[in-house]
């Protein structure tokens, strides 16, 4: 099956969403512009802009691609990790762009300046001091995983590779959030405040024997949903990932933003079935890394 869903023109997205809505009002409503924008858009569509096509990208992902992979419950293995810990260029430049798309998710922040800070010691132009510590603690810490991925997965585990990841960039970076969480656009119900600590505990437990990347997937939408810090779930839930990938011999994947909207809608999808987020993490892990 074809993740690469960014391959597929907009024109074609346009065409597919179109069918399934059946009425041009159905559709604009859907994408929140008028039917105007969207005769526009049919006209010329390599004049859609970037925010736009990501609202395409979001409905055409869930309302054309996730029905075709909703039945499938085939475990998922992975793919043998390989040579990968004993080739360092190789595996430096994989974790780097594993950490710059994890970060680019979240905050837009870009490759290109991403490398700059880690490589070349250089800040890009209009960068805040923040901004720098985002790229440096991810890019930190995904090394240290990486190289220490043996490491048990426990509840302080955990909290201090938070510590690390947040550390200047909030105030309690190690420490579980003390107010209500809720995640905006989904419909998915987090653990309440009081059962942080009891229900972490119990992800660990239930996950300490993984041997599959269906079992990743599963680990990785039940952590999210648990959501403890108050910044930076996402990426913590990925490192996370990266280790249990590492440590049972398979691939990695690497998520960015050419498959974040796959991605958070098939992290969704995994409440009712994670085996596809299985195989998107399968995809995701089969890019190629030039040295």
């Amino acid at each position: 099956m074809n993740f690469d869903y960014k391959s597929i023109s907009y024109a074609q997205k346009l065409s597919d969403l179109q069918n399934y809505y059946q009425t041009s009002v159905a559709f604009s409503q859907a994408l929140g512009i008028t039917r105007m924008t969207l005769i526009a858009w049919n006209d010329n569509p390599q004049k859609i802009k970037v925010k736009n096509q990501d609202k395409i990208d979001w409905l055409w992902c869930q309302s054309i691609f996730l029905p075709n992979m909703s039945n499938l419950s085939k475990v998922v293995k992975g793919i043998e990790l390989g040579d990968f810990l004993f080739e360092p260029a190789i595996m430096d430049k994989t974790l780097r762009q594993m950490a710059a798309g994890s970060l680019e998710i979240e905050t837009g922040t870009q490759a290109a300046d991403f490398d700059a800070i880690v490589l070349n010691n250089t800040v890009p132009n209009n960068f805040r001091a923040t901004s720098v510590a985002e790229v440096q603690n991810i890019y930190y810490l995904t090394q240290e995983i990486a190289q220490n991925f043996q490491v048990e997965i426990t509840l302080q585990q955990i909290k201090d590779w938070h510590k690390v990841l947040m550390r200047g960039l909030i105030d309690n970076a190690g420490e579980f959030f003390t107010k209500q969480r809720v995640l905006p656009n989904v419909d998915t119900q987090l653990t309440h405040l009081d059962d942080i600590v009891e229900e972490l505990e119990s992800w660990v437990k239930t996950y300490a024997y993984i041997q599959s990347l269906s079992d990743i997937a599963q680990a990785h939408y039940h952590f999210e949903t648990i959501h403890p810090f108050s910044d930076g779930n996402g990426r913590i839930g990925r490192l996370i990932v990266l280790a249990q990938c590492l440590q049972i011999g398979i691939k990695p994947p690497t998520v960015n933003n050419s498959n974040k909207a796959l991605y958070y809608i098939l992290l969704e999808h995994a409440k009712i079935n994670p085996t596809p987020l299985a195989y998107f993490f399968q995809a995701c892990s089969k890019q190629k890394t030039v040295k």
